[in-house]
């Protein structure tokens, strides 16, 4: 009887273990490509999210983009980016909101209405904390 409890109080301890993991792999649903989990920092989220602009993986970029801004997804595109810098606070007094900004240089061929120039350029990911992680808020020049 003691050797049976002894494997049941092994497989209970086995359970939270098992329900992490599961947690910290869940994907995409349409891509594959795992979503960064609830801990991962700012700069994490924004490596993930600027790999899938690149690839043009709108599914994962929407998922981490919220609904008041826009995601790279068709045009323009994101074609490329270099010089992802350390991420750096925001303050609410500030931008009305804490954010943690990712500031990166990236390439695009531009917008038709020229609002957006083709070519290298500064421009920058600000991301606020959710109850899912990381979630891009803002973006632009800067």
């Amino acid at each position: 009887m003691t050797r049976m409890a002894r494997r049941l109080a092994g497989a209970l301890t086995l359970i939270p273990l098992v329900s992490v993991l599961v947690a910290c792999s869940i994907t995409s649903k349409a891509s594959g490509v795992p979503v960064p989990p609830v801990a991962a920092s700012p700069g994490q989220v924004a490596g993930v999210y600027l790999r899938a602009a690149v690839t043009g993986n709108c599914q994962l970029t929407a998922e981490l983009t919220l609904p008041n801004t826009w995601n790279w997804c068709g045009g323009p595109q994101l074609l490329d980016y270099r010089s992802v810098r350390s991420p750096y606070y925001v303050p609410a007094s500030e931008a009305g909101r804490n954010e943690e900004c990712v500031p990166f240089e990236m390439y695009t061929h531009g917008t038709s209405d020229h609002s957006l120039p083709a070519g290298w350029q500064p421009w920058g990911l600000c991301f606020v904390k959710t109850p899912v992680g990381w979630r891009l808020f803002d973006q632009g020049m800067g």
